[in-house]
């Protein structure tokens, strides 16, 4: 990967995760989560992102994680009842023939359905392929979330004092609502004696995930907490995109390193990606804002999904000072 003088070590290829090792190192040996997280709450009015005072607002940003009211108009439902339906096989209606599209319907080895060497197994598909593939109650609710993160982005890019004219470079188009965007609808398999799913931070701009059971945990200031379930709430956290963007800017939004705990009964859920635009033959690249001096890029989009995935399945290099 090719990073930028003065990019942060969390960016770099095999080291994404270095400052937070014995977190993700061997997740089943990993600390419990010891609380639960005491999440700020938002919501959307007059189009943008509102919180109960700029104190709030503030610690959701850095936190990297908050809770936000589903907005009305929005119908998490439909939502549910994929997640829970699509891995069930051809028999199931009206969902469960989704398990049989894989990679290669997709000519992509991350979309279709997938089994994961955790507890996890996922729906992941593609804006570009929602029209031809889903239907369109689905298609409808992700176009929905595609325009609510939109909102949530700009409010960020205010808060973070990026200059309008630079939102569409800085986020890869996302701020034009025109950057990459994935549905992904997952399910935990009970019967498998793994993590639910590897703790690891997203490499978008932002995550919308709908929950209605225990076991997402979150990683803040130094300890595992438990994410509480509120059912008229999405889960909104930041990711490594956004984290590269901030880092040196007035306004630092951290990307949360996050974990879904093993399982002991069905549990299934649905988030909504949004990241930098990197559709085959363009990628919009990752840049870091600085006052005064605007944005330098420092890698390809591809370059920090990969580096990223390559991490949470394969593992972090140790740290130098545990290696001598």
């Amino acid at each position: 990967m090719s990073v930028a003088i003065g990019a942060p070590q969390e960016i770099r290829a095999g080291r994404i995760y270095q400052d937070v090792y014995e977190k993700r190192s061997g997740d089943s040996h990993a600390a419990q989560a010891t609380a639960e997280a005491d999440l700020e709450v938002g919501w959307i009015a007059d189009g943008g992102l509102c919180f109960p005072d700029e104190a709030a607002r503030r610690r959701a940003l850095g936190d990297g994680v908050f809770l936000l009211r589903i907005p009305a108009g929005i119908d998490p439902a439909i939502g549910d009842r994929f997640a829970d339906g699509f891995h069930r096989g051809a028999g199931e209606t009206p969902y469960g023939h989704f398990r049989e599209l894989g990679p290669e319907q997709f000519g992509d080895p991350l979309l279709g359905y997938h089994q994961r060497i955790n507890q996890i197994e996922q729906f992941l598909l593609e804006r570009r392929f929602w029209q031809e593939t889903f239907p369109a109650e689905v298609r409808r609710l992700g176009e929905e979330l595609t325009f609510l993160s939109k909102k949530l982005l700009r409010s960020v890019l205010v808060d973070v004092g990026i200059p309008r004219a630079q939102w569409p470079l800085a986020t890869g188009q996302c701020s034009e609502g025109a950057g990459s965007y994935h549905l992904t609808f997952n399910h935990y398999r009970p019967q498998l004696a793994e993590i639910g799913l590897n703790s690891h931070k997203d490499d978008g701009f932002l995550t919308i995930l709908r929950t209605t059971s225990p076991g997402l945990e979150v990683s803040r200031r130094d300890q595992w907490e438990r994410v509480p379930v509120e059912t008229g709430c999405f889960v909104v956290n930041f990711g490594l995109s956004m984290e590269i963007l901030t880092a040196a800017s007035a306004c630092p939004v951290a990307a949360i390193m996050h974990r879904v705990t093993r399982q002991t009964v069905d549990r299934s859920s649905f988030g909504h990606f949004t990241s930098s635009g990197c559709e085959p033959g363009q990628d919009h690249g990752i840049y870091r804002f600085r006052s005064g001096s605007g944005l330098q890029r420092v890698c390809s989009s591809r370059e920090l999904i990969d580096s990223n995935d390559l991490e949470i399945y394969q593992g972090t290099e140790r740290p130098e000072t545990e290696s001598r």
